[in-house]
């Protein structure tokens, strides 16, 4: 690490370890996301580090080419899972999948990684009978899931976690890690530790936003500083093999912009599903592994944030009051990227306590409640969790029907006007 131990920078791919890496986006410097300020003068002077994509020639990872301490990004987290309606859903259904395949029973163990506030163990508690484990590093949120009655061990997951697990409650029938693997710099270490975990035909059940998606949707604002990597199945699969370990199955999920669910076991101990090799033979005729689709969706991405800044600039200059709803990491990036601050977006209105009274990074805009959308409503509203979009307006009800418009930024600028539909 340097700059006081906090950053790293990559010279060698993390799952293949080839150092043929190619920067092909380049956002320019940019603060932590999740890093709020008590103050607009605090937000703006953050320290901020390069925010480049690589694409490595050998594997076709995409990675971010600085690391971060990941103790300066996790040990006090501010995003907590069960805010979002959408995500809990997700876990309903989740919950309702995993009963089947791999097959829990009540009564068996799932261990879940990173599992921030337990928003999702809670569910599989609940719904299916099993013992559960939550595993994550934000003090903050551990205390939380705590009183949700979800035992949490206080740390990073590695291979003492994993003993501690064996040691203390058995084998896990299944291990989850969702929107978590992206932020793992150490993957392989990170597979293995669930190997040596895991019971003989459990499974570890990765959830990540997928590469593809990632191009094909233009979504540049999941980039940030905790998101280390981009992934496709081909790369996944590479990995798995190199630790022993066998990919058995990938399910999309269409979550957070597009997302993949993939199961991973010991050799031999699941039947492999055709859909691995139709997501890698899909990778392979798209182009994925081919350093000319990334080099032209650099240039969409430069085409896609000047007409954001040109689309809000006009409205700015016709009077429009603008602000924006959920002060998300992704949200961020966007407005960083378009060097936005309080002077174009009044105001963030997000749910989190934690965030509420905080000002964004980077940019001092502040971060309020819902009151203040009521009481000083905007004339246009940037759903900066687009992701969540439908819910956001479902939500927000009270302000399209005075006649409040929505503003989708990614993959293209749009305004929703729900007044008019009616």
């Amino acid at each position: 690490m340097t700059n006081g131990g906090i950053i790293r920078e990559i010279t060698h791919c993390r799952i293949c370890g080839g150092d043929k890496l190619v920067k092909y986006l380049d956002l320019g410097m940019m603060p932590l996301a999740n890093n709020l300020a008590d103050s607009a003068a605090a937000a703006k002077a953050m320290q901020r580090y390069p925010m480049q994509v690589l694409y490595c020639r050998d594997c076709s990872l995409s990675q971010l080419s600085v690391v971060i301490d990941p103790r300066e990004l996790f040990s006090k987290y501010a995003y907590r899972s069960s805010i979002g309606r959408g995500y809990l859903d997700h876990c309903r259904t989740m919950a309702r999948s995993v009963r089947d395949s791999p097959g829990l029973q009540p009564g068996d163990l799932v261990v879940d990684i990173a599992g921030n506030d337990g928003a999702l163990l809670s569910v599989f508690k609940n719904e299916l009978g099993v013992r559960v484990i939550n595993v994550d590093p934000a003090k903050n949120l551990v205390e939380i899931a705590a009183a949700a009655g979800v035992p949490t061990i206080t740390s990073f997951w590695g291979a003492d976690v994993a003993r501690q697990v064996v040691s203390e409650y058995g084998r896990p029938k299944l291990i989850t890690a969702t929107n978590v693997f992206a932020h793992v710099d150490n993957v392989r270490d990170f597979v293995a530790a669930a190997k040596d975990c895991l019971d003989d035909d459990g499974a570890l059940m990765l959830e990540f936003p997928y590469g593809v998606d990632f191009i094909e949707h233009r979504e540049f604002d999941t980039i940030y500083f905790e998101h280390l990597s981009y992934i496709l199945i081909g790369p996944t699969k590479r990995l798995t093999e190199d630790v022993d370990m066998q990919l058995f199955d990938v399910q999309k999920q269409e979550i957070h912009g597009g997302s993949v669910r993939v199961f991973i076991g010991k050799q031999n101990a699941h039947e492999v599903c055709p859909s691995v090799a139709e997501f890698i033979a899909k990778e392979a005729a798209g182009g994925y592994h081919d350093v000319a689709v990334y080099e032209n969706w650099k240039r969409e991405i430069r085409a896609l944030i000047d007409d954001l800044v040109s689309q809000i600039s006009k409205l700015k200059k016709g009077g429009a009051k603008i602000a924006g709803f959920a002060a998300s990491a992704k949200g961020n990036t966007l407005l960083n990227a378009c060097r936005f601050d309080a002077s174009t977006i009044d105001y963030i209105v997000d749910d989190t306590p934690e965030k509420i009274g905080r000002f964004s990074p980077g940019t001092g805009i502040p971060i309020v409640d819902r009151t203040v959308l009521a009481n000083d409503p905007p004339d246009y509203l940037v759903i900066l969790a687009w992701n969540f979009a439908r819910e956001i307006i479902d939500s927000t009800a009270e302000y399209s029907g005075a006649g409040g418009k929505y503003i989708i930024p990614i993959p293209a600028f749009k305004i929703i006007d729900i007044w008019k539909r009616q």
